[in-house]
């Protein structure tokens, strides 16, 4: 009896000196805020980007080196997604895995929750988004001379696709940098039936055959994240070789100087190392006259 009185009064001490500790410890962490952002590219499983960043004075600063955990739907181990480290700019990105892919198709919604937990420096934070399932078929085609790229938004609901009115959606030509608009008008908004076009009228280079990639696009909506949809169609110019690196540019290597550049510099040289010697020359002999008449 003694024995597990003993130890129950270590365990009530053991508790008073940790729990205060813990808590004391978790005060003094930092608050961190957590986003999460949802992308879908030519309607594959989607990328979810999470960034955290933490306040400094009056603004936000990105946090690096931070483990962020993903889920799908739950936060349980049935539901993990996977988890993610924050690079130098505060963001960490990660694919839907593949064993989620029957789930997250026949869904009409789905919710992804990303949590910062256990980390030395921060407090917990979590966030979590609800993104409905959407796609974009895109159709670009020809008729008389006249090029038309149409954009059509679908959202799924009870088993089947119907369209989505009154979206705001941008009509792009995808490029490395920054996509460049089609038309006049920033973006469109989708009609009755769901549907956006416009006339394709740029003028643009594509690759060796001519081809680039048509845009539809939808960013940061609140109900369908971020979906991109491309199509590549033979509207832009041709790509020209441009040899000229080969032949003697100033943008060559330097076994290929253009002449005149190495001709005109070295003559300059050339002559003012000339004139140097002359000079050397001159003052030499003005000094051999006048030793010659000290002489006389």
């Amino acid at each position: 009896m003694r024995r597990f009185t003993s130890s129950w009064l270590c365990f009530l001490f053991t508790c008073v000196l940790v729990i205060p500790t813990q808590a004391q410890d978790e005060k003094d962490k930092n608050a961190i805020k957590v986003d999460l952002a949802y992308y879908q590219l030519d309607n594959a499983l989607p990328i979810l980007v999470a960034s955290a960043k933490t306040k400094n004075g009056k603004k936000f600063e990105p946090v690096d080196s931070v483990d962020i955990y993903l889920y799908f739907n739950e936060e349980s181990t049935v539901g993990f997604i996977g988890k993610i480290r924050t690079n130098d700019k505060g963001i960490g990105k990660l694919s839907l895995p593949e064993r989620f892919r029957s789930d997250w198709a026949t869904l009409p919604s789905s919710t992804f929750i990303a949590t910062i937990t256990g980390n030395e420096r921060f407090k917990d934070a979590s966030t979590e988004i609800e993104i409905a399932k959407a796609k974009i078929e895109l159709t670009a085609e020809e008729k008389d001379s006249v090029r038309i790229i149409t954009a059509k938004v679908l959202a799924f609901q009870d088993s089947s696709w119907i369209v989505v009115p009154e979206t705001e959606i941008k009509l792009v030509v995808r490029r490395l940098l920054s996509d460049i608009k089609v038309g006049e008008d920033d973006s469109f908004t989708t009609d009755d039936d769901g549907v956006a076009s416009t006339e394709f009228n740029l003028t643009i280079p594509g690759d060796g055959d001519g081809n680039i990639f048509i845009g539809a696009k939808i960013d940061d909506n609140d109900t369908y994240g971020n979906l991109v949809t491309t199509k590549v169609m033979k509207w832009g110019a041709p790509l020209e070789r441009d040899d000229s690196f080969e032949a003697r540019t100033l943008w060559a290597t330097r076994d290929k100087t253009p002449l005149w550049l190495l001709i005109f510099p070295n003559l300059i040289i050339a002559s003012v190392w000339g004139i140097i010697f002359y000079l050397l020359y001159l003052i030499t002999r003005i000094i051999k006259l006048g030793k010659t008449n000290e002489s006389a």
